[in-house]
């Protein structure tokens, strides 16, 4: 996405400029990358929906569960209970 940011001023600058070509393919590509980026975060989130993670784990290639001692230790202190 910063690409694309990047590439809309260089867009402008060559429409400026009379350089129309290179606009075309500054804008276009710049249209595309957005479109792309956009893609891969709404994917992204969409798949976390459906596995009920709670927020997109944009960066994480996997999903370490907990391991059992720590869900076991979560549940006790939301019960307030002591373990053993």
């Amino acid at each position: 996405m910063l690409v694309a940011v990047a590439l809309l001023p260089m867009a402008l600058a060559a429409v400026a400029g009379q350089h129309h070509a290179l606009a075309l393919l500054a804008a276009g590509v710049c249209a595309g990358i957005a479109i792309t980026g956009l893609l891969i975060f709404e994917s992204t989130a969409h798949s976390d929906r459906i596995r009920h993670h709670e927020k997109p784990h944009l960066l994480s290639d996997s999903y370490v569960p907990a391991p059992p001692w720590a869900r076991r230790a979560r549940a006790l202190r939301r019960t307030g209970r002591r373990g053993l």
